[in-house]
């Protein structure tokens, strides 16, 4: 296993940028920045910069389309995920693969103390560990690449 940390996913994917919405904005609003920007969930944000949630894919489909609800009138507050799933920045990736396995989500809030750092998704943790991780698995596919390029 490897020693790869949140931290370093979160610096790959440029910092502390993250893709926000505030609590007011509409589905809609929502849907456009992740197309985008080709992400598959935001932060929701409340008027005092708290974390309120997060609209996901699945908040999508599960909590919008299925019912109907029209996504220019829904506002994101009433159908985004409200117990959000976080990890701090030390945290190893395995770790934090682990617990989205265990808990089903997709994405992780990473937080330290009240700071919010990103958020990051099962790719971005996938990719981590085949770009940088020490395995033969992740060796072959990194020879793999620069065979191709």
């Amino acid at each position: 296993m490897s020693n790869l940390t949140i931290e370093g996913v979160v610096h790959d994917k440029g910092g502390d940028h993250m893709f926000v919405v505030p609590a007011a904005a509409s589905v809609m609003e929502a849907v456009e920045m992740m197309v985008a920007n080709e992400i598959g969930a935001v932060l929701v944000m409340t008027e005092d910069g708290l974390v309120g949630g997060i609209f996901t894919e699945r908040d999508l489909l599960v909590r919008v389309v299925k019912p109907g609800l029209d996504p220019r009138k829904t506002p994101i507050s009433l159908v985004m995920t409200r117990d959000v799933k976080f990890v701090s920045p030390g945290t190893t990736i395995e770790a934090a693969l682990a617990l989205m396995h265990v808990q089903r989500h997709r994405h992780l809030l990473v937080m330290d103390g009240p700071r919010v750092h990103g958020l990051v998704s099962m790719r971005d943790l996938a990719y981590q560990l085949i770009c940088h991780g020490e395995g033969r698995f992740e060796a072959a596919v990194r020879a793999e690449e620069a065979r191709n390029e």
